[in-house]
């Protein structure tokens, strides 16, 4: 059974005109949070410093801007015919690295808003794992779900 959770729905809320606050905050998806081959009734983790499987979203704005970022996390993915997996998130599973390196993050609580500093250069990464919990009878197939990050810039 291969799982995957898409960083595919990025939402950026809160965002202040551009004549008003200089460059706006951007956003882009590195990569999703992938799972890989899980087993029915076998819990898998995924780390937030895990370099190929975590999700990354870079971001780019003012230099030295504050941005809080706030996570809408799904409970389950959505499988074959329906079929759902549960799919949770605990205390440090985001990170947040100025120098946008997987080995240097700061770990937040997904769960909760967590407010940032963009770098020197007006960067900064955000990292997400998590944890799936097949029940024994999971139904085998391609599960995924949606990630949405929102974001308030405090320039």
């Amino acid at each position: 059974m291969r799982s995957r959770i898409l960083l595919v729905s990025l939402a950026i809320a809160g965002a202040a005109p551009l004549g008003a606050q200089g460059r706006p905050v951007g956003v882009s998806g590195v990569r999703p949070l992938v799972f890989g081959v899980v087993f029915p009734g076998v819990p898998l983790t995924v780390s937030r410093t895990d370099a190929a499987n975590s999700g990354q979203l870079d971001l780019t704005g003012n230099k030295n801007a504050d941005v809080q970022l706030t996570f809408t996390l799904p409970n389950s993915m959505t499988g074959p015919a329906g079929a759902s997996m549960p799919v949770t998130f605990g205390g440090s599973d985001a990170g947040y690295s100025s120098s946008q390196a997987v080995g240097s993050q700061v770990a937040f609580d997904p769960r909760t808003p967590f407010v940032a500093t963009l770098n020197k250069n007006g960067r900064g990464s955000v990292f997400v794992g998590g944890r799936v919990n097949p029940p024994p009878t999971q139904r085998a197939g391609s599960y995924t779900g949606t990630i949405t990050l929102s974001i308030v810039y405090f320039p």
